[in-house]
């Protein structure tokens, strides 16, 4: 025997079980982290406790829910909205937000459905050339372009346009050859087609660096008068951008009527300024709606609009608590100043779907 004995091999230990990654939790515990349901929602994750193999209805329900956000706290928010904005405002700053929807979500909901619907209804406009009286165009200028498309359509329209438009070029001709006043030449100026008129002609007196914007949005100007598709296109997206400053503007003429009140915060103002605007485009939504009623519907059209005009007043009654007198004097001043800024907001809309296009 060696000196040295060998040493007999160990014994090979049995190899333990793979632990599962996702364990099943037992019954009676959340399916999604194991903790023990003492109720219908996880304590934990707020995961609901029920099975999630039911019907297929469940699916369309779980989308509606989840996605959508529609539940039983949107319906109930809606008919507080539409009736007392200001009341939904305060029972939602007082702590009941689980009760009725947050105040952004709702105001997404009202302006996606208003633009929706207003958008649908005003259609798309078709371009001038599509729209001519063919029996009044004596009275105007028409470019090639325009022409052009007329011919397409109706060659023998597309040839008495052309006749009038030599007509209006020689009755032009004869009156610079016979020496017009400054009145006539000014009037001769204006017979020039919008669309093919130069910006040389313009007599452009303000600031340089100004100039190149002005004079694009004079050519787009043209553009949109010739085929304004493109500039109805470009303001379906940019309208209801800005108008996403309409209630942070309303929120601070708010912060400012009530500088003076320490126990309302600027979020408070943001609030009400939301569920506000959220309200505002359900009475638009209401009206547009209203309106596609043959013969009486422009009447009750009226109705909505009318009580929008007057929320503000009782939105200060009941989610400030300001008394009539104080309530009336912001009423004024908060529907002078918005209705300003809301202006500009719509002219910055449109003038960057101008510039755009």
């Amino acid at each position: 025997m060696n000196a040295k004995q060998q040493k007999p091999p160990k014994a090979k230990k049995p190899k333990k079980p793979k632990k599962l990654e996702d364990p099943i939790p037992p019954d009676g515990a959340c399916k999604n982290c194991g903790t023990v349901l003492t109720g219908d929602y996880c304590s934990n994750c707020g995961q609901r406790a029920d099975e999630p193999r039911r019907v297929v209805v469940g699916l369309v329900q779980d989308f509606l829910v989840d996605t959508l956000a529609i539940d039983g706290k949107l319906a109930r928010s809606i008919g507080l909205l539409l009736w007392r904005p200001g009341r939904l405002a305060r029972r939602y700053l007082d702590g009941k937000r689980v009760t009725y929807s947050p105040p952004f979500r709702l105001y997404l909901f009202g302006s996606v459905f208003f633009f929706l619907l207003a958008f649908s209804l005003v259609g798309t406009p078709k371009p001038v050339g599509d729209a001519i009286d063919v029996d009044k165009a004596g009275e105007i200028m028409l470019n090639e372009q325009v022409l052009a498309e007329v011919e397409a359509v109706d060659p023998e329209a597309a040839a008495r346009l052309r006749e009038a438009n030599e007509r209006l070029k020689e009755d032009a001709a004869d009156t610079a050859q016979d020496g017009a006043s400054d009145g006539e030449a000014e009037e001769e100026k204006n017979r020039v087609p919008y669309t093919e008129r130069k910006w040389d002609s313009q007599n452009y007196t303000g600031p340089a660096w100004l100039e190149p914007h002005i004079k694009r949005m004079f050519e787009a100007s043209q553009r949109a008068v010739g085929d304004p598709r493109l500039f109805f296109a470009q303001s379906k997206e940019n309208l209801p951008r800005v108008l996403l400053l309409a209630p942070v503007f309303y929120a601070l003429i708010l912060v400012l009527l009530y500088i003076y009140r320490r126990k309302f915060f600027v979020y408070d103002h943001f609030v009400v300024s939301l569920y506000m605007h959220a309200a505002l485009y359900a009475y638009l939504f209401l009206a547009l709606v209203l309106s596609t009623i043959p013969g009486i519907g422009p009447l009750l059209a009226a109705i909505p609009l009318i009580w929008g005009w007057l929320q503000p007043f009782v939105v200060f009654r009941q989610a400030y608590g300001s008394n009539w007198i104080s309530a009336f004097l912001k009423w004024v001043i908060s529907v002078a100043v918005y209705f300003a800024l809301l202006a500009l907001i719509i002219t910055l809309g449109f003038s960057v779907s101008l510039y755009q296009s």
